[in-house]
């Protein structure tokens, strides 16, 4: 009985640590000028609702948070649709190099941005890319596709084999058995990797700060460095003002996907 108290306090503390920060943002945001410096930690002492509004007009949320929207949709898209294809092939479609495939993939998960950035440079500016949307939203695709393969293949892994037979008998092929029964059976897991896809890439700084760093094509995360630049350390409310509107749209997918990420969690082991 005390070891579960004690596992409930550690999990408690744990989930305060986590919050905390957020909570302390969006405190930030409320306080005044010259009240950040004074109090930086307690409670405002004069709610100050303005900020959202001035940081609303001096940084345009709405024209950078579309570029943001369609740089995660544009990704997801694309990543979910070939990600599960190929990790169905892989993991249902015994084959001779399907292990080297999958350890090639396996091997995307272990090279961080910043050593590819220059051939990736190169590549976007000779494929004629650079200037337009798809120079962030082919090397977004192609880096959160071993992540996504590798998720749905371990889910994948648990289905009972009979289920291609049964679509067999039926007279399905291989698309309509992977499009009408599969892509429906691993909808959890494919949420669940959109989820996190979008969070990802709502956040990415790195290469929309090298390939989208123009007044078309910025991202929420270029046009932030930006605004802080401008506004300096003279303002902080208005920079937390700023930094809560920018983050409610990966809260608030993070919210509505949280019921299918605990599905993706228990359908393996239900399937088992």
């Amino acid at each position: 009985m005390k070891q579960k108290l004690w596992l409930k306090l550690l999990l408690i503390a744990a989930g305060i640590g986590f919050l905390y920060p957020m909570f302390w943002m969006v405190l930030t945001s409320l306080k005044g000028k010259s009240e950040f410096y004074v109090n930086p930690f307690g409670l405002p002492k004069e709610w100050v609702f303005t900020n959202f509004g001035e940081a609303l007009a001096s940084l345009d949320i709405l024209k950078y948070s579309l570029n943001s929207v369609i740089y995660t949709f544009g990704t997801c898209l694309i990543t979910l649709l070939f990600g599960s294809m190929l990790a169905y092939c892989i993991t249902r479609m015994k084959f001779r190099f399907s292990r080297q495939a999958m350890f090639y993939m396996s091997v995307g998960l272990v090279i961080p941005i910043q050593v590819v950035m220059i051939p990736l440079y190169m590549m976007v500016m000779k494929m004629g890319l650079k200037g337009s949307r798809l120079s962030l939203i082919l090397p977004y695709s192609a880096f959160q596709l071993a992540s996504t393969v590798l998720m749905i293949s371990a889910f994948l892994a648990t289905l009972p084999g009979e289920l291609e037979e049964a679509a067999a008998i039926d007279g399905c092929n291989v698309y309509q058995a992977f499009f009408k029964i599969i892509l429906r059976v691993i909808k959890p897991a494919v949420l669940t990797r959109g989820v996190f896809i979008f969070i990802s890439i709502w956040n990415e700084f790195a290469i929309a700060q090298v390939l989208g760093n123009t007044e078309k094509l910025r991202p929420i995360p270029v046009a932030l460095q930006s605004f802080f630049l401008s506004v300096g350390v003279s303002h902080w409310g208005l920079i937390g003002a700023a930094v809560v509107m920018t983050s409610l749209p990966s809260v608030l997918i993070y919210c509505l996907g949280n019921k299918q990420i605990e599905n993706a969690l228990t359908a393996g082991a239900v399937l088992k």
